[in-house]
């Protein structure tokens, strides 16, 4: 673990040297791949949670007389 840190305290280091706008450009990447891929896991979570209300809805009118 320690070396994983060391590691991460070189990189920080060597971005925080780098102007704003060099920054930007090697972070913004970075960001939106981690929030394209959070929505997609919770676009596939939500869908997959609505769809079983879906079916909870639909398996109880089918189950009460009419």
């Amino acid at each position: 673990m320690a070396a994983i840190l060391n590691w991460w305290d070189g990189v920080e280091l060597w971005l925080t040297g780098l102007p704003f706008g060099v920054q930007t450009a090697v972070v913004m990447p970075v960001v939106l791949a981690l929030a394209y891929g959070i929505a997609v896991v919770l676009d596939g979570a939500l869908g997959w949670g609505i769809a079983g209300l879906h079916r909870l809805r639909h398996a109880g009118d089918e189950a009460a007389p009419e």
